[in-house]
């Protein structure tokens, strides 16, 4: 079976929500924070921690005011059509947090897509609602990420799956190492030239949909060696 995984911050949803999110609440104080976690200085936990903490009060009237700005890429729902026709399971994963993800993806009546981000709660502190982040898909062993897209991606796939990964940053660098098929676009092109991982460019889920549709007509669509030794290294380990 083909298995479809992507990222959802600059890849389903037109731009980084999240981002746009820390910048707009957080300012320069969200820049200087996004720079260590950048620069590999502090983790994904620890930057959306301090983030959420810098932003200060924000009910969640406003916060859902402002995620209803964002729009998803045009092309999405219909690479989700093209899945569901061929019974392609697609499962979004997002390293930011899942109050915007549910809600984008509820504007879309794409809510029942299966997807997994960090959790957020609007807590009441002093008078102010603060956002408060946790981490229930972490991985005990891995100080990087918050939710651990390599764990959702082999959990949910079987030995003779083929794992396409659709991303585009920092969070997806660890996932692609286990995908056979990726399609990867801005900071992520260059993280697969470096670790010689095969990946296709695009603009936008019309040309992923375009590729797999050749792929899957042509039937040359196949396990990576390299992602399946991966793969195996970690049950292995485990």
């Amino acid at each position: 079976m083909v298995r479809v995984f992507c990222d959802f911050d600059g890849t389903v949803a037109h731009q980084d929500v999240g981002a746009s999110l820390f910048r707009e609440y957080a300012g320069e104080k969200a820049k200087e924070i996004v720079r260590r976690y950048i620069d590999g200085e502090i983790n994904a936990r620890e930057c959306l921690t301090q983030v959420c903490a810098a932003m200060g009060s924000l009910s969640r009237e406003e916060f859902i005011r402002f995620v209803d700005r964002f729009d998803i890429d045009p092309h999405f729902p219909e690479f989700i059509r093209f899945c569901e026709e061929r019974e392609i399971p697609v499962t979004i994963l997002s390293d930011g947090l899942d109050a915007y993800v549910e809600r984008v993806l509820n504007n879309y009546k794409l809510g029942r897509l299966v997807w997994f981000a960090n959790h957020v709660e609007f807590v009441e502190q002093d008078g102010a609602t603060r956002l408060v982040p946790s981490f229930p898909y972490r991985d005990a062993e891995c100080e990087r990420c918050g939710n651990c897209k390599r764990n959702h991606l082999l959990t949910m796939s079987g030995d003779e799956d083929v794992i396409v990964y659709v991303g585009d940053g920092i969070s997806d660098e660890c996932p692609v190492r286990y995908a056979d098929v990726v399609f990867a676009k801005d900071g992520l092109v260059p993280y697969c030239q470096k670790q010689n991982i095969t990946y296709h460019t695009y603009d936008h889920f019309g040309d992923v949909q375009s590729r797999l549709q050749d792929v899957l007509g042509h039937k040359r669509i196949k396990q990576r060696r390299e992602a399946v030794m991966a793969r195996r290294d970690v049950f292995m380990q485990g």
